[in-house]
């Protein structure tokens, strides 16, 4: 049966495999229309040739007289005959056979069509559900667009916020780094305290330190240099991790104290280590370092100079044979070009009381014979010098048993050590690693490590002239940090100012305090300089402003500030050289003009005020010349 043609309206596009097949079922069918009009061919030609046998078989019984000679011929050709008709009914129930198994196929064939329309439908179905799938995919990505915009939209505004938050936070820091600056400043404060009978002003200053900022370490130093302008702190050791750093060891660490910034110049850092060595000021921008221990933790004996200025070590070359033990743990101090050491202990632990002086000019060691009362071997003494280069002072230390507080001085004319017996005030407490500095008659003993190895912060003074100790500062603050490493560097002197440099809980050296003082005399001095630029005056005395001429000079006088109503009249007095004396003017003025002098000649004139009451005051003499 052949299949029905498709239609010409159908709306949908013929599958290519079911087209296939309809070719193949119409070429199907076409041999199957040549086969039965062959089949039809072959039957009517079979009936003619049945005919024509029957003719034959007539003509042969008419004939049979006539043809039996050729009787074997024509039965010869009959059963040819028939053979060929066998042959076409073979071949034509084999063409039945081929249509049959045409029909199976073309059976086949339309169940696979409809297999395949069926799967068709189900694609088409699919299709539909794929395509809607695909508008649901281009509404999701436009609604994901819009997501996407929006998104990055809200991102850009998260980052305006995130830039406006981090320029809040660093407003904010810098507020709170301003604030606690402040708030440092302000716990500054300026008293008048009463220390040995007498009254010390001492100020109090502090500031929070910047820039790159040091660690926290043990044995190391820390000296001013640059008229205390800048503090300088070389070596030591730090613990970091449970281990040594040698970095911290190698380095130096420059403050300038005017702008509170932490240097640490890297052409200042030294090959080795370096700690529990000794640091003194020579001039102005000059470290002398002596002795220490090394990374590889042997004692040495060398000298260093660092120059402040280009930050550059120089390693100077020692002239003679005469040099100190290589050691640790000493003392050493500076006066002018010459550094003096006192003990420490030697490369073996064998603790010294040696001296030894160091000479910057000829760069040579001597060792300094002593006589007197020599103090016992330790280590970790305070050393330092008076102003006029005449006494060492050492105070404290260790002996090997105990910390010690005992103060000797060796005369450095005489060569001869004393102890200072102090049996007033409150000794300091027994202490090791402590700075010393003498200012005006007064030795001021500040840090140090006591025998429990606790870090302490106090200052103490003693009085040199009538021994007896007061205390400057008790060092409360250092209480409440726990973290002061007991054998630290954080104080130095210069002057009349102590600098205390002190460590946040994270190991850095971040704050600086200031305490400065003025002496008894000091305060003195100063009251009368301010007395005297508001106006005041204690005392009768002559200007320096005189006008000098060649015979002529003219001269004015300040009379006392206290009573100065009350005087009635003044007398001023010359002398010449010759020491001929004469009063040259009495009156009420405070300005007179001498006339009639020789040239090129040096006067000596004073006044003289008499009051109401009969008393009177002289003022001091003074010198005036005459122009040539």
């Amino acid at each position: 049966m052949a299949p029905k043609p498709a239609k010409k309206d159908d709306k949908k596009q013929v599958d290519p495999l079911e087209a296939k097949y309809q070719e193949e079922i119409r070429q199907l069918e076409q041999a199957k229309n040549d086969l039965q009009l062959e089949h039809t061919f072959v039957l009517d030609k079979f009936r003619q040739l049945k005919a024509e046998n029957d003719r034959l078989r007539a003509e042969i019984d008419g004939f049979k007289s006539r043809l039996t000679n050729a009787a074997d011929d024509y039965a010869d050709i009959l059963e040819h005959r028939q053979e060929q008709i066998r042959a076409e009914e073979n071949k034509l129930k084999g063409l039945q056979n081929h249509v049959e198994k045409l029909e199976a196929d073309i059976a086949r064939y339309l169940e696979e069509i409809r297999v395949l329309k069926e799967a068709n439908a189900q694609q088409a179905i699919k299709l539909d559900e794929a395509a809607q799938m695909l508008q649901d995919k281009e509404n999701l990505e436009e609604a994901v667009r819009r997501q996407h915009d929006l998104i990055e939209k809200q991102t850009e505004e998260l980052r305006s916020l995130k830039k406006q938050l981090e320029e809040r936070d660093g407003q904010l820091e810098r507020a709170n780094a301003h604030i606690e600056e402040l708030t440092l400043k302000a716990g500054g404060a300026t008293d008048l305290r009463i220390l040995f009978d007498e009254p010390w002003l001492v100020q109090v200053s502090y500031a929070r330190l910047k820039g790159d900022l040091p660690m926290d370490r043990e044995l190391g130093s820390i000296a001013a240099l640059a008229l205390g302008k800048q503090l300088v702190l070389y070596g030591g050791a730090s613990k970091v991790g449970g281990s040594t750093s040698e970095s911290v060891g190698r380095e130096v660490a420059v403050l300038n104290v005017e702008s509170g910034v932490w240097e640490r110049p890297s052409s200042a850092r030294t090959l080795t280590p370096s700690y529990s060595h000794s640091a003194v000021v020579v001039g102005r921008t000059k470290l002398l370092v002596f002795g220490g221990m090394r990374g590889d933790g042997v004692a040495a004996a060398d000298v260093a100079l660092l120059n402040a200025d280009t930050m550059k070590w120089l390693s100077p070359q020692i002239k003679g044979a005469d040099r100190p033990l290589p050691r640790s743990g000493h003392s050493s101090c500076c006066i002018r070009e010459r550094v003096f050491v006192f003990g420490g202990a030697a490369a073996d632990g064998v603790l010294l009381n040696d001296v030894w002086m160091y000479d910057q000019d000829s760069c040579q060691w001597s060792h300094i014979s002593t006589f007197g009362t020599v103090p016992a071997p330790r280590t970790g003494a305070a050393a330092t010098c008076t102003d006029d280069g005449r006494r060492l002072y050492v105070f404290g230390g260790n002996d090997g048993s105990r910390c010690l507080n005992d103060v000797h001085y060796l005369d450095l004319e005489k060569l001869t050590w004393s102890p200072v017996a102090v049996h007033m005030g409150q000794a300091p407490e027994p202490r090791e690693c402590a700075v010393a500095h003498v200012t005006g008659k007064y030795l001021l003993v500040a840090g140090g490590c006591s025998g429990t190895g606790r870090c302490m912060c106090d200052t103490r003074a003693l009085d040199l002239y009538s021994p007896r100790w007061e205390t400057l500062d008790d060092g409360a603050w250092s209480n409440g940090v726990m973290w002061l490493k007991p054998r630290a560097a954080y104080i130095a002197f210069f002057g009349n100012r102590q600098f205390t440099i002190k460590p946040s809980m994270h190991e850095k050296l971040w704050e600086l305090q200031i305490t400065e003082w003025s002496l008894p005399e000091d305060i003195e001095r100063l009251r009368a300089n301010r007395r005297k630029d508001m106006g005041f005056s204690e005392k009768l005395e002559l200007s320096d402003d005189a006008v000098c001429g060649v015979s002529f000079l003219e001269l004015s006088w300040r009379p006392p500030t206290k009573n100065s109503d009350r005087i009635e009249r003044y007398k001023l007095m010359i002398a010449t050289g010759t020491g001929v004396v004469k009063d040259v003017y009495q009156g009420r003025e405070s300005r007179f003009r001498i006339t009639g002098l020789k040239s090129n000649t040096e006067y000596i004139l004073c006044v003289k005020a008499t009051y109401d009451d009969g008393s009177f005051l002289w003022s001091e003499s003074k010198a005036y010349r005459t122009l040539t």
